[in-house]
């Protein structure tokens, strides 16, 4: 580590687990004696001529220390005791060499071989080096080299096959004596010793490529050795020294903490804050002297920077948002560049930061159709929809993985939803649009991540209940009953049925299913308003039952009711008088009455009319002045007293009424009643009676026009002006006067027809 007495040595200690900490260390290294000498070979092997002469010293490689300015001394130790004053070491003042001297004669025929071993001492340690001598023939000169020492210096980049250096020794001898073959000597493997020796010409030559940043310098001995006989080998020391050559690009070491696992890959939590501190860089260069190593981030700028915290060593912070769900990985690429004066190297290298995914995204709900719509009546456990949604957080990890639930409700308990698929369902329930509906529902989706909490998303959900045809009509009432007055216009409101249909936008038609009442009635098919069609007769039917069906708009339901009809009797009938115009009474049936009164005859009169209009009372308007006659008005019966009662022709006016509040008809009708069988005294004047009677019935028929006038004229301003005329028409042709004639039937005798009787008789009017 240190050649020199003293050493400063400065290091930068790491020390790194979540975090990387960095101290900066300086080491003073002092020189101790802790190397022993070591000779460059563990055995040497010497020559000599058994004529060379004593004091003769032959060279051989000495020991070097690493040790700083140690001194060593050296011991030779035959392993022969007896060869222990044949050779000494002497110090030829030369590096690298030591001299064995020759202290007395060698005999080779006595002894050939001397075994012995170099000691090397520095007072501590000690080396040796294995020293044979053999002894040779005589060959009086040995080579010499023309230098003690070879020093040269080569570029690492020099190339293989150049020639670096030329040995050369000299021998004073002739012939084979004086050629010279030169070997190197080295411990070193021949397989990794880059040079090589041309054995006639000395010339050093490169046979592989050199590396300063391996090997600065090489040391080594070249041996020159002649062909005579009894050669002698001679050594010579050389040292090349290789010169750095700027060919190895700048190192980055990522210090990464000892917990990260793969070299090239660093994984960290997304969303670090801002100057966050992830790991330590730093940069060197094998070569010598390059300057300062610029170091460079070149990709993610904006989110990553480097910090340079001691010399070649930096620190990569967070300078910007890191968002896994916008980019999971990122490949940093790290430039080194040294200051080299012949050209600048440059090195990358790459590491991925890959982002662990923590729970910052909510469950995101993807479109669906709205509003979710289900037909009222559907099965039980039907499917509506499936909802779908997805989370941007890592793939297949609980910060991912979601459930569906519906928040607690009074709607939600009609629905569920399957908690990992999204399928919303209807429960145990057919719904039933006319009770509900629209549904609401809360939709609940959370995640299963922890870091740093669960999230949730929330969505109202809205279902919407399809109202189909499924309700039949329903009438307001089981059955209706109207009563109007007979003889209304055509087209009056009789009344109006009304159904209802809990089916939505349902349009109920109105229809009259009375085949027979159809020509009389109609109803309004939107409105079931019922009207008349023709004017109505309570004498031809009083009583109307209709049939009501009520549809809704597509057909498929109906329902029924009963309309009664009942009309409302008007007095619109006068009475009919049916009974004889002549009547005669023998002069024996007044004899042989016993009674004091006598039946004349009973007035038979009907009234078509019902209730008080048709309740008839009877009497004698004219031709009794005399109260000769008496007449019930109830029944319709005239008697008369038989002793006052003169015999002759008597006249009787006969009016028969009926009991109308508003309006009262009355008819009347003349009853010629002949007594006994004096026909020519007349008890009434003809005359008179005409006038009367004429008189009668003009005042009859004026107070008729006027009654149906002002009816006429209340319908009018009801329904309509044309309405009016035409009822106003119509009403004045049916109230005409008719006048009838008919024979009286009676127990008495029928008188003959006679010229007399013909001018007695009279029309019956009816009023």
């Amino acid at each position: 580590i240190c050649n020199c007495d003293r050493c400063l040595l400065t290091l930068e200690l790491i020390a790194s687990s979540q975090t990387v900490d960095i101290l900066s260390l300086e080491i003073t290294i002092e020189n101790i004696n802790d190397n022993q000498p070591i000779f460059p070979v563990s055995s040497f092997q010497i020559r000599l001529s058994e004529s060379t002469d004593i004091g003769h010293v032959s060279s051989f490689p000495s020991a070097t220390d690493l040790d700083y300015q140690d001194h060593i001394e050296y011991h030779l130790v035959p392993l022969n005791p007896s060869d222990n004053e044949t050779f000494t070491i002497v110090n030829l003042q030369t590096e690298n060499q030591l001299g064995l001297r020759l202290l007395k004669s060698l005999d080779r025929e006595q002894q050939n071989l001397y075994k012995m071993k170099v000691i090397a001492s520095d007072g501590e340690h000690t080396g040796e080096l294995l020293f044979d001598v053999h002894i040779l023939d005589s060959n009086d000169n040995v080579p010499k080299f023309e230098h003690d020492q070879y020093h040269i210096k080569v570029r690492e980049d020099i190339p293989i096959g150049s020639e670096l250096l030329h040995i050369h020794a000299y021998d004073n001898d002739e012939g084979l004596n004086a050629l010279i073959n030169y070997t190197i000597v080295t411990d070193n493997p021949s397989s990794s010793f880059p040079f090589e020796i041309n054995v006639r010409t000395g010339a050093i030559r490169l046979i592989q490529a050199l590396d300063y940043e391996y090997e600065t310098n090489y040391h080594f001995s070249v041996r020159a050795r002649d062909n005579g006989p009894d050669a002698v080998s001679v050594y010579t020391q050389v040292q090349i020294d290789i010169l750095d050559v700027n060919d190895c690009p700048p190192d980055i070491d990522l210090i990464l903490p000892d917990n990260n696992s793969q070299k090239n890959l660093f994984q960290i939590e997304e969303e670090q804050p801002l100057h966050t501190r992830l790991f330590h860089l730093s940069v060197s260069d094998k070569d010598s002297g390059i300057g300062k190593i610029l170091l460079r981030l070149l990709t993610y700028q904006d989110l990553f920077q480097l910090n340079e915290q001691y010399n070649d060593l930096y620190n990569l912070i967070v300078i910007g948002r890191l968002d896994r769900e916008k980019q999971e990985e990122y490949q940093l690429i790290f430039e080194a560049v040294d200051q080299g004066v012949e050209q600048s190297l440059k090195t990358q290298k790459n590491l991925t930061i890959r982002l662990i995914d923590i729970n910052d995204c909510s469950p995101i709900l993807d479109p669906f159709p709205k509003p979710i719509h289900i037909n009222e009546n559907n099965p039980y456990n039907v499917r509506l929809i499936q909802l779908h949604a997805r989370d941007l957080d890592a793939p297949n990890t609980p910060n991912s993985l979601l459930t569906y639930s519906l928040l607690p409700s009074n709607d939600s308990r009609f629905f569920r939803i399957d908690s990992q698929t999204g399928i919303l369902s209807v429960g145990q329930i057919s719904f039933d649009y006319e009770t509900k509906s629209v549904y609401h529902l809360v939709l609940n989706i959370s995640d299963h991540g922890t870091n740093p909490k669960r999230l949730e998303t929330i969505q109202p959900l809205v279902i919407h209940i399809n109202n189909t045809n499924d309700n039949e009509p329903v009438f307001k009432q089981s059955s209706y009953s109207f009563r109007i007055p007979e003889n209304v216009p055509v087209g009056t409101l009789i009344g109006q049925v009304s159904a209802i249909d809990l089916d939505s936008n349902s349009t109920i038609d109105y229809e009259l299913s009375t085949p027979e009442y159809q020509s009389t009635f109609y109803i309004d098919h939107l409105t079931g308003q019922l009207h008349t069609k023709v004017l109505l007769d309570y004498e031809t039917v009083a009583i109307y039952r209709l049939n009501i069906t009520a549809k809704d708009n597509d057909g498929l339901h109906s329902t029924h009711t009963i309309v009664i009809i009942e009309l409302i009797d008007v007095n619109d009938n006068p009475p009919m008088i049916d009974s004889s115009s002549s009547i005669r009474i023998p002069s024996q049936m007044l004899h042989t009455n016993t009674s004091e009164t006598i039946m004349i005859a009973r007035i038979n009169a009907k009234d078509k009319d019902s209730g008080r209009n048709g309740q008839l009372t009877y009497g004698i308007s004219d031709g009794n002045q005399q109260n000769y006659f008496q007449m019930n008005s109830m029944n319709g019966t005239i008697t008369a007293k038989t002793k006052n009662l003169p015999q002759g022709h008597h006249r009787l006016t006969i009016k028969v009424c009926d009991q109308g509040e508003s309006l009262q008809k009355c008819s009347t009708t003349i009853i010629n009643i002949q007594i006994g069988e004096n026909v020519n005294d007349l008890f009434y004047s003809e005359e008179n009676v005409t006038e009367k009677q004429l008189a009668v019935d003009e005042n009859i028929v004026t107070n008729e026009m006027i009654i149906v006038v002002i009816i006429s004229s209340i319908f009018t301003l009801v329904f309509s002006i044309t309405m009016g005329i035409l009822c106003a028409v119509f009403c004045k042709q049916k109230r005409c006067h008719h006048i009838h004639r008919s024979s009286l039937k009676t127990p008495c005798e029928s008188l003959q027809s006679t010229d007399a009787d013909k001018l007695l008789s009279t029309n019956n009017t009816n009023t």
